[in-house]
């Protein structure tokens, strides 16, 4: 009965919702290094109020990183309501495609600026403001992964997909390494095939392997190599980029029930590498930017990507 019980709850958690687990953990664990060294006690700061919802979670005795997937692992109970916030269905029109397409306005440049919003706030509440603090942590950490995979932040809108491909979840690829991978969202969620699952909560080993893996793709996408794209810190130009490089790389030299070629695996994992190491520079930036912030209130007029 208990096998049966742990094979029923695996089946209710899709794996285009998890393969990228191991993708967020590398990016916390980039932004938690980082913050670390540069501000011991700020921190300290970030991970007490991430620690408030932990019993709320599958996590460890490492909180900081292992909430990256906390936005996803609700899933498994249901809990569809913030569904909307994890992509940004930007267009990829392909070559002579007439039809219409829409963007939901509650997508994940939206709910960045809304997280961030929420933790620039100054005014100190007559009650508990830790579950909207713990929570705003979790969903920004999340949600600065999973902007940065380009496939959270397109859509195929052509003959085969008059209605887009939802992100990849609807355009069928054949990986006989691993059956899983049965869509191209799948893959580019499993970081082009790398580094495995690993799920909270995470042991020793794990954690040293996240730490290895975050090392990797750090030393061959240091910060000054990639200085340019780090500076930006806007979730709207976020978007835009990953756009373009599923213009670019993802949907470029494949075709719907194909196998993937071994040079479009090659470059996707390059992609993978650099994506990862950006998304951590960014959310260590963001997350130290929130520290310093003084009350001023920014308005922003729209939070969709062209």
């Amino acid at each position: 009965m208990k096998f049966l019980y742990i094979v029923a709850l695996l089946l209710l958690i899709s794996p285009t919702l998890c393969f990228w687990s191991t993708g967020h953990m590398i990016i916390a664990r980039i932004a938690y290094e980082e913050i670390k060294v540069k501000d011991p006690a700020y921190f300290k700061q970030i991970t007490k109020e991430i620690e408030l919802l932990k019993d709320f979670g599958q996590e460890g005795v490492n909180p900081f990183v292992e909430s990256a997937v906390w936005a996803d692992d609700n899933k498994a109970i249901a809990w569809g309501a913030f569904s909307n916030w994890h992509f940004v269905d930007t267009p990829v029109i392909a070559e002579g495609f007439e039809g219409e397409y829409e963007v939901d306005k509650a997508n994940a440049t939206w709910a960045i600026y809304e997280m961030e919003k929420t933790l620039k706030n100054t005014k100190k509440p007559k009650f508990n403001n830790g579950l909207a603090l713990s929570f705003a942590w979790r969903y920004l950490i999340h949600l600065v992964g999973d902007i940065h995979q380009p496939l959270h932040a397109s859509a195929l809108y052509s003959d085969a997909f008059p209605h887009g491909d939802r992100g990849g979840n609807s355009f069928k690829i054949k990986y006989p390494k691993d059956k899983q991978i049965y869509n191209l969202h799948a893959l580019w969620d499993a970081c082009v095939d790398q580094y495995g699952s690993i799920w909270a909560p995470i042991n020793e080993g794990e954690w040293n392997q996240l730490g290895t893996f975050a090392d990797k793709v750090t030393a061959e996408y240091p910060r000054n190599k990639v200085a340019s794209r780090v500076k930006i810190l806007d979730e709207r130009e976020w978007a835009k980029e990953s756009n373009k490089i599923a213009k670019e790389a993802v949907y470029a030299d494949i075709e719907p029930k194909t196998i993937p070629s071994d040079e479009y695996i090659e470059r996707g994992r390059k992609v993978v590498n650099e994506q990862l190491a950006v998304a951590g520079y960014r959310l260590t930036d963001l997350m130290l930017k929130l520290r310093h912030y003084v009350g001023e209130e920014n308005e922003v007029e729209s939070f969709i990507s062209e």
